[in-house]
């Protein structure tokens, strides 16, 4: 756990000579840091008062520079930068085993929520220790250096870059095209509520117990639900959109009413979508313990089975409450190992591959 915060050797850092704001990025700036100590002594300034503070923080062996840590990121709520940093370091150690080695999409918050934000793939700058996927880009027709986050103090840096929503792929690097994680979403449609989305995540995890399919619940962070189920990397895209339409379809079959898997907007208005083109190559999900840009500073939270059989609200889990109840181990563990196989489901809902 990072304290407000663990000081290695904190300094200020002005801007002098030929530096300026203007001419030097906020990941250059860090990067220069990162990578030379010398520079580092030679931006720092004394007896001199400055706007901007940055201090290092010692994270598993790595340096790393905090800016602006009193910087509200969610301001109605009181939610500071180094509020954020100090979550995703509590919540390391859960949530790296389940997003490691998966290139991320990163959605940055330089002023807070609400305000202005932009998703961010490609990260020509980054210190030298931090991973780094190259993915080709099917609609940019290049190569997109994705982060990669394996560690705590990649972590910590992507908080620090306000880094607020993170989002991983379905498919681990570097064989991108072939997803290794199933994704059944489940989106509610109004007037359909929470409650009802909680009524068919029921009834998808009894269907995936009976199929034999290890899976992880979790909230998606507003009204809806995500299901990861992990895989053996050998299925088409068409297939695994397959198999999460024909669960649709099977739930559709039992509460017509209630469920919905039409491509068509207005014929989900009152009944929970089971979105299976999520499933779609490049597509990414939030990940496990990721904060979501919601009122409240809510997170995706992994679920025990049990839970859906009690009375909660998304809201329940956020920025405040998540540490205290990982410190109560009240979160299962979840074995993201991708070697399960999508026959024998396909066999139980009659359909043979």
């Amino acid at each position: 756990m990072l304290t407000r915060p663990k000081l290695i050797a904190p300094f200020h850092i002005g801007l002098g000579g030929n530096l300026s704001s203007s001419e030097m990025s906020r990941e250059k700036m860090a990067f220069l840091v990162y990578s030379d100590k010398s520079i580092a002594r030679r931006l720092s300034w004394r007896g001199v008062s400055l706007k901007k503070t940055m201090d290092i923080v010692e994270v598993d062996g790595r340096k790393i520079v905090l800016s602006n840590l009193d910087k509200p990121m969610w301001k109605r709520e009181g939610v500071t930068k180094a509020d954020v940093i100090q979550y995703y370091s509590g919540v390391a150690d859960r949530m790296i085993p389940l997003i490691k080695n998966r290139p991320l999409m990163l959605n940055r918050f330089p002023h807070g929520f609400p305000g202005k934000s932009f998703v961010q793939k490609d990260w020509p700058n980054h210190p030298s220790w931090v991973k780094i996927a190259k993915v080709r880009s099917h609609s940019l027709n290049k190569s997109v250096r994705h982060v990669v986050c394996d560690d705590k103090a990649t972590l910590v840096w992507l908080a620090d870059m306000a880094c607020l929503e993170i989002n991983q792929f379905l498919s681990s690097a570097p064989r991108t095209d072939w997803h290794d994680l199933v994704l059944v979403d489940l989106d509610p449609y109004p007037p359909a509520e929470f409650e009802d989305a909680v009524e068919i995540a029921r009834a998808v995890d009894s269907a995936l117990v009976e199929m034999r399919l290890r899976h992880m619940i979790k909230t998606s962070g507003a009204d809806g639900f995500h299901f990861l189920i992990p895989i053996v990397p050998k299925y088409s895209i068409e297939t695994i959109r397959r198999f999460v339409l024909l669960l649709g379809i099977l739930l559709e079959d039992l509460v017509p009413k209630k469920v919905s898997t039409s491509r068509n907007r207005a014929d989900r208005i009152g009944r929970v979508y089971v979105d299976f083109f999520q499933n779609g190559l490049q597509k990414t999900v939030a990940a496990p313990f990721t904060l979501r840009p919601e009122p409240g500073a809510p997170v995706s939270f992994p679920l025990d089975p049990k839970r859906l059989d009690t009375r909660f609200q998304p809201s329940d889990f956020n920025i405040r409450t998540v540490p205290g109840i990982l410190k109560r181990n009240d979160v299962p563990e979840f074995d993201p190992r991708p070697d399960q196989l999508l026959e024998p489901a396909f066999a139980e809902m009659g359909v043979k591959l």
